[in-house]
């Protein structure tokens, strides 16, 4: 090829010999800067005015709560409000509110707990007691399950084989 060719026609091919300013750069870093500032607080702003609108303009679920406590899970009730409020709504019989759920979600846990573990009386008039699961299980082994008969002619033969005064010997 000759060199014609290669410099299509041209007998002078220079490049730039100029670069590109750092001024320019660092001018649009800067303006991307503030831009970015800018619009964060064009965000928030935004945010916070949507926020106080809807809180405006929501009804409480219950008249204990405020609007704006209604956004939060923990509803703090003032030194014996709370026992006025239980007694009131215990007596109507309406439920409560959950005041913090995880404690009163962890103290039930705990009853449950103390209760599968210790010995105590469901019903003490009618001579009824839990025991803990532990010994429940020991003795459902040692002892085994009750066993009822069915219906039908075979278990009424077994119920009359068992009721008192008439034991038949043994089949051999």
């Amino acid at each position: 090829m000759s060199e014609e060719m290669k410099n299509h026609g041209n007998h002078e091919v220079e490049f730039e010999r100029e670069d590109l300013g750092s001024r320019g750069i660092f001018a649009f870093m800067i303006g991307l800067a503030v831009t970015g500032v800018v619009i964060y607080f064009i965000v928030v702003s935004m945010y916070r005015f949507l926020d106080n609108y809807e809180r405006s303009r929501t009804t409480t679920a219950s008249p204990l709560a405020t609007s704006r406590e209604v956004t939060t899970r923990y509803i703090p009730f003032a030194p014996g409000q709370g026992d006025y409020v239980e007694k009131k709504f215990k007596d109507n019989g309406a439920p409560l509110l959950e005041s913090n759920e995880r404690t009163q979600l962890g103290k039930f846990l705990m009853d449950q707990e103390d209760q599968l573990n210790s010995y105590g009386w469901v019903d003490e008039k009618a001579h009824v007691a839990h025991i803990p699961i532990d010994r429940a299980m020991e003795l459902v082994v040692k002892q085994g399950l009750p066993v009822y008969p069915g219906s039908g002619p075979e278990a009424k033969n077994v119920a009359e084989n068992k009721a008192p005064g008439n034991r038949t010997p043994a089949k051999q």
